[in-house]
């Protein structure tokens, strides 16, 4: 699923939530939707601190993960 439709539930979720108690299916969806949310944000951090690489120090390590 795309991170923009992810985030278009999150949202749409948590604006149903301030205007009225959300069902439990809706709980349950909301709760999927934000885990989904935060594995592809993790992953794509992940992904990012993967391909950075220190320049100027001094130390075994060229990579930071």
């Amino acid at each position: 699923m795309d991170m923009k439709d992810i985030i278009k539930q999150v949202n749409y979720y948590s604006q149903e939530a301030k205007k009225r108690e959300l069902t439990a299916e809706e709980k349950i969806e909301r709760e999927r939707f934000r885990k989904l949310y935060l594995e592809q944000f993790r992953g794509q951090v992940r992904g990012h601190l993967e391909n950075v690489k220190i320049v100027g120090e001094e130390t075994d390590k060229d990579k930071l993960i």
